[in-house]
C-alpha cells in the first residue's frame, strides 16, 4: 500500500536530497530521562549483538560516581556498528530486553546493511530474491589488503598506554608492527610499558603531538600508518576495517574510524558526548573536492570536523609525507591546543585527495572524567579550530584563506551565540562554564594569535634538537583554475547481473576535475532509474556505488517501486517487523487492469518524422494489447506524418494546424474510444512491459490518472546531463499516491510538477470528459511555455480523483542534445512554471503559488547564481541566465498566451 500523500511528499524530498533518516535521538535528549529537564549523571555502557540477540555490559575503568540511571548501547550487526540507543532504567532490568528493543529500533538499518551485502556479493540480489535477504553472506574483504603500522603517540600516561596496548595486542588484520612514540615523557615508564607489549619504542624529544605523529610517519615501514590515541581501546577488527577501506577506496589518503564512548561513569563524560563527542555516525562517508576543475576545497569543506578525529586515523604514509606531514604548530603540546588532525584532513582535500570516514573501524574513547578537565578540552577544541581558521589558513593564501576566514566568522556567530542562549535557558543541560570555555578558546586563538606563537615554539624545538629528523615541510596547493564543463562518465548497473558491482564501474582513476558519475540502473536489461553520484574529483568505488543504490532505491532494489514508507505502512500498527513486510511485498501478486479494457494512445507531433517513427515503432513493439493510436500532427503540413504512419495498424492521423501541445491534444480527444487514454510524446521510447505497468493502478476505481517514470535515453551527452541537473522528467524509483488532501493540505503552493509529466501518463476517459480539455493558454508551442500537464493534474486532484506515480512504467526520453535546444527548453520550463501558478490563481482562486513566484523561485535562482559564480556548482552559466530570463518573462508570457488564444477564438478558461 502507498503512504499518505503528505508523508509521501516529505519522504520523497528527503530521498531526493540523499538523506536517509537514522532513528536515533540527537543532542542532550539522548542523555536525559524522557520528559525531564535533568540530564543523566551516569550510564552503564553495553554492546548489543543483533546476530546473537545478546547484550553485554562493559566494565568501566573509572568507578561510577553515581548509580547508573540507564544503559547506553552500541548496537552491532555482522560485526559492524549500526547505531546506538540510550534506555533509562536500572541496568539489570534494561539489559534483558535490550536486544529485542535494539532489533526494533534498527530494523531498517539492518535491512539496509543486508541490501549493501547483496549488492557487493556477486549475484547477491538474485540470491536474495530466491532465498531471502537474510541468507546473503557478508562480503569477504579484498585479497590485497595493505599492511599497517599501528602508532600510539603518548606522553606521561603509562596506565592509559597499557590499556591501549593490551587492546592492540588483540587486533586482527594485517598489522606489521606496533610503534610507540614517546613525546618527551619525563620518565622511563612509557618505554617500559612499550617493551612489556613488544612494541617498537621511539622517543620524540620535541613537545607537541604533531611532532610525534610526524616521527611515526618517518619511522614506519609500511604503506599505511594507523594512529590511535593512548586513551582509547581499539576493537579487534579496527585495523582490518581500516585496511579494508583503503583497499576498497584506492584514492583514499586518509581513513578515519568511529570513536565511541568507552564509559559514562561521570557527568562530565555524559556531557562531552552530549555536546558532540567524537562519533560521526554509522555510515561510510566520503570527503573530496574536484580541485582540478577549479573547485575550491575551502568552499566545499571549510570545516573538516565531520570527517573524524585523530584518535582513530590512518594515512597513506608517502602521500602524507608528500603533503608535508602534520603541522607541528597545531594540536596538544602547543599553544593552539588542537586541530592538527583537522588541518591535515583539509590539506588532503585541498590537494585533491580523498578522506573516508569508516564507522566499522571502532575505537572506544575514555572521555575526561572531571568537569574541569572537560572545560579545558573544550577550550582546546576552540583554540585548535580557530587557530586553523585564523592562522594556518594563511598558509593556503588567496581564495582558500578568505573562504576559511569567512566560514569561521559565520560559524562563530551562529554556533556560539546559539550555545550561549541555550545555556541561559537550560543551564542544567548546557552548563555555562562549558559554553564559555569553548568560546574563550576561539576568541583567544584569534586575538592571541596562538598559531604564530606555536610556529615560534616549533622553530625553537627544532633548534634545540638539531640532530633529530626535521619536520617535513608543509606543502599547500593553491586553488586551481576552472575548467570547462565536460560530460560526466556514465555507468550502467544491472541489478540482476551475475558479476561483481566493481566490474561495472569505469576502470582506472577519474578524469581530472570529474565531479559526478552518472548511473543508469537496469533490471535484467530494462531501465529502472537514473541518478548522479557526487564524485568530487575522486574515484567512485563499488562500496560508494552500493551505498548510493541503497539510499536511493532501498527496497525497490528487490521489488521495483517499493519504498521504506510502503513497508512501514504495511506493518499493521507496528506489530509486524519491517523484514516481514518486505517478504510480503515480494510475495504479493502485482495488480493488473483487465485485458478487455479498451485503451487509446494520444501522441502529438510537429515536424519530427524520424523521432515519430522511432517512438511509434517502440510503442507498437512494447505491448501485445490492442491499441487505438491517434497521432495529432501540429504542423502546417501533415504529409510527413501521414507518410510515417502509413501501414501501421491501428494508427490514425488528425491534423490541428493551430500551434501548441494543448490544442493538438484537444483536437485528438474526440477521436478516442478507449476507457483509458495514454499520453506519450514523440521523443520517447517505450519499454517492454511499460503499458501494463502504467495501466495497473487503474484497477483502483478511485485512480483518475497515472504518471510513469522517464529516464534519459542519451545520458552520455553533456546537454542531456545538464537537463537532468535542471530537474529532468523522472520522479524517482518509488511509487507515490496523491489525492485532494495532498493538494489542499499544504500551506505552500500546489506542487503538482512533482507528480510527473504527460510525456508518460494515462488518464481515465471519464476524467477527461468531466474536466474538459487541456488549458490552451499553457503548454509547449504557446507563449507561456509549459504547464498544461501540471494544471491538469491540479484539476484532477481538486475534483476528488487520485493520481498515482508508477515508477515501474518506464520510457526513455531523448533529451535536447544541443545547447541552443536546451536553452529554449529551459526557458519554456521556467516561464511556464510562473504561468502555471498565475493560471491556478486566476482560474481556481488558489493564490498559494504566488509566494513561490515572488519569493521562492527568485531565492532559488539567486542562491544558484552565487554557487555558480563561486565555482561550487558547475551548472552552466548560460543555461542559468536563460532560466532567469524565462522566469522574468513568465507573467508577460502568460498574458500573451491568453491574448493570442482570445484573438484566435480559442477557449480561454476564466
Amino acid at each position: 500500500m502507498s503512504p499518505t500523500p503528505r508523508a509521501a511528499r516529505l519522504a520523497r524530498t528527503a530521498l531526493q536530497q540523499g538523506v536517509a533518516a537514522v532513528r536515533r535521538p540527537q543532542g542532550l535528549d539522548r542523555y536525559r530521562p524522557p520528559g525531564t529537564r535533568r540530564r543523566y549523571r551516569a550510564l552503564a555502557v553495553a554492546d548489543v549483538d543483533l546476530d546473537a540477540a545478546t547484550a553485554r555490559l562493559r566494565t568501566p575503568s573509572t568507578p561510577p560516581q553515581h548509580e547508573p540511571e540507564g544503559v547506553h548501547a552500541l548496537v552491532w550487526f555482522h560485526g559492524v556498528p549500526v547505531g546506538d540507543l540510550t534506555v533509562p532504567g536500572p541496568p539489570a532490568v534494561v539489559l534483558g530486553a535490550l536486544p529485542a528493543r535494539a532489533a526494533r529500533e534498527f530494523e531498517r538499518q539492518v535491512l539496509e546493511h543486508l541490501l549493501l551485502d547483496a549488492l557487493l556479493v556477486p549475484g547477491g540480489l538474485r540470491a536474495a530474491l530466491a532465498n531471502g535477504l537474510e541468507h546473503v553472506p557478508h562480503p569477504a574483504p579484498p585479497a590485497d589488503l595493505p599492511t599497517l603500522t599501528v602508532a600510539v603517540c603518548t606522553r606521561d600516561r603509562p596506565e592509559d598506554l597499557r590499556r591501549c596496548l593490551a587492546s592492540i595486542a588483540r587486533l586482527q588484520g594485517p598489522v606489521a608492527e606496533v610503534l610507540v612514540v614517546d613525546n618527551a615523557s619525563r620518565d622511563e615508564r612509557t618505554r617500559l610499558v612499550a617493551e612489556e607489549f613488544g612494541a617498537r619504542y621511539v622517543r620524540e624529544p620535541r613537545a607537541g603531538l604533531d611532532w610525534a605523529r610526524n616521527r611515526a610517519l618517518l619511522e614506519a615501514r609500511t604503506e599505511v600508518v594507523a594512529f590511535a590515541d593512548d586513551d582509547v581501546l581499539v576493537h579487534p577488527r579496527w585495523a582490518a576495517e581500516l585496511a579494508r577501506a583503503f583497499a576498497e577506496e584506492p584514492d583514499a589518503v586518509v581513513v578515519t574510524g568511529l570513536v565511541a564512548p568507552a564509559e559514562f561513569s561521570t557527568p562530565a563524560q555524559v556531557l562531552f558526548e552530549a555536546v558532540g563527542g567524537f562519533g560521526r555516525g554509522y555510515r561510510r562517508r566520503w570527503f573530496s573536492a574536484a580541485v582540478d576543475s577549479g573547485e575550491v576545497a575551502a568552499r566545499r569543506h571549510p570545516g573538516t570536523g565531520g570527517a573524524g578525529t585523530g584518535a582513530s586515523t590512518a594515512l597513506r604514509r608517502e602521500r602524507a609525507l608528500a603533503l608535508g606531514g602534520f603541522d607541528t604548530a597545531l594540536d596538544v603540546g602547543t599553544p593552539t591546543g588542537g586541530g592538527g588532525d583537522l588541518e591535515m584532513y583539509f590539506r588532503v582535500l585541498a590537494a585533491g585527495g580523498l578522506v573516508v570516514y569508516e564507522p566499522a573501524a571502532v575505537v572506544l574513547h575514555r572521555h575526561r572524567t572531571g568537569m574541569d578537565q572537560l572545560a579545558r578540552q573544550l577550550r582546546g577544541n576552540g583554540t585548535g579550530a580557530y587557530s586553523i581558521f585564523a592562522g594556518a589558513s594563511g598558509n593556503y593564501g588567496g581564495v582558500q584563506a578568505a573562504e576559511l576566514g569567512a566560514f569561521a566568522a559565520r560559524w562563530f556567530v551562529r554556533q556560539h551565540a546559539r550555545a550561549h542562549l541555550r545555556s541561559l535557558v537550560w543551564p542544567q543541560l548546557y552548563p555555562p562554564e562549558l559554553t564559555r570555555a569553548d568560546t574563550r578558546g576561539a576568541v583567544d586563538a584569534v586575538v592571541g594569535r596562538y598559531y604564530r606563537a606555536a610556529r615560534r615554539q616549533a622553530a625553537a624545538e627544532a633548534a634545540r634538537h638539531p640532530g633529530e629528523p626535521p619536520a617535513p615541510a608543509l606543502v599547500h596547493r593553491p586553488a586551481g583554475r576552472r575548467r570547462p564543463r565536460r560530460a560526466d562518465p556514465v555507468v550502467r548497473v544491472d541489478l540482476l547481473g551475475a558479476g561483481p558491482l566493481a566490474a561495472q564501474l569505469p576502470a582506472g582513476p577519474p578524469s581530472p576535475g570529474q565531479r559526478r558519475l552518472r548511473v543508469l540502473v537496469e533490471r535484467a536489461g530494462a531501465p529502472q532509474a537514473a541518478f548522479a553520484v557526487a564524485a568530487d574529483g575522486s574515484r567512485v568505488g563499488a562500496a560508494r556505488l552500493a551505498r548510493e543504490l541503497v539510499d536511493r532505491l532501498g527496497p525497490a532494489l528487490l521489488r521495483p517501486g517499493t519504498s521504506w514508507h510502503d513497508l512501514a505502512a504495511a506493518r499493521t500498527g507496528g506489530a509486524r517487523p519491517l523484514a516481514a513486510a518486505l517478504r510480503a511485498a515480494l510475495a504479493a501478486d502485482p495488480e493488473r487492469l483487465p485485458a478487455d479494457v479498451p485503451v487509446s494512445v494520444l501522441m502529438a507531433t510537429r515536424d519530427r518524422p524520424q523521432e515519430l517513427r522511432r517512438s511509434l515503432q517502440a510503442l507498437l513493439a512494447s505491448t501485445g494489447r490492442p491499441l487505438q493510436v491517434v497521432v495529432v500532427d501540429n504542423s502546417p503540413d501533415p504529409s510527413a506524418t501521414r507518410a510515417v504512419t502509413a501501414g501501421l495498424p491501428g494508427v490514425q492521423v488528425v491534423h490541428e494546424p493551430w500551434p501548441g501541445l494543448s490544442p493538438a491534444r484537444n483536437a485528438g480527444l474526440p477521436h478516442l474510444r478507449g476507457d483509458v487514454v495514454v499520453l506519450v510524446d514523440d521523443d520517447v521510447e517505450t519499454t517492454a512491459g511499460w503499458l501494463e505497468e502504467l495501466l495497473a493502478p487503474f484497477a483502483d476505481p478511485a485512480v483518475g490518472a497515472v504518471t510513469g517514470n522517464v529516464v534519459p535515453a542519451n545520458l552520455e551527452l553533456l546537454d542531456p546531463q545538464v537537463f537532468e541537473d535542471y530537474g529532468g522528467l523522472g520522479r524517482g524509483p518509488h511509487r507515490w499516491t496523491y489525492d485532494r488532501s495532498w493538494l489542499v493540505g499544504s500551506r505552500g503552493p500546489a506542487r503538482t510538477w512533482e507528480i510527473g509529466a504527460t510525456a508518460n501518463a494515462a488518464v481515465r476517459r471519464d476524467v477527461l470528459a468531466g474536466l474538459g480539455p487541456f488549458d490552451e493558454t499553457l503548454g509547449p508551442g504557446r507563449p507561456s511555455g509549459v504547464g498544461e500537464d501540471t494544471e491538469y493534474f491540479y484539476r484532477v486532484l481538486r475534483s476528488g480523483w487520485t493520481i498515482v506515480y508508477q515508477p515501474t512504467a518506464v520510457v526513455r526520453h531523448h533529451h535536447r542534445a544541443d545547447r541552443a535546444g536546451l536553452r529554449r527548453q529551459v526557458r519554456a520550463y521556467s516561464s511556464g512554471h510562473v504561468a502555471y501558478h498565475l493560471q491556478v490563481a486566476a482560474r481556481h482562486g488558489d493564490v498559494r503559488g504566488l509566494g513561490r513566484v515572488a519569493v521562492g523561485v527568485p531565492r532559488h535562482l539567486a542562491r544558484r547564481a552565487v554557487e555558480v559564480a563561486r565555482g561550487r556548482d558547475d551548472y552552466p552559466a548560460d543555461v542559468l541566465a536563460t532560466e532567469v530570463r524565462g522566469f522574468l518573462d513568465g507573467p508577460a508570457a502568460w498574458w500573451r498566451a491568453r491574448r493570442s488564444a482570445q484573438q484566435a477564438g480559442r477557449p480561454v478558461p476564466d
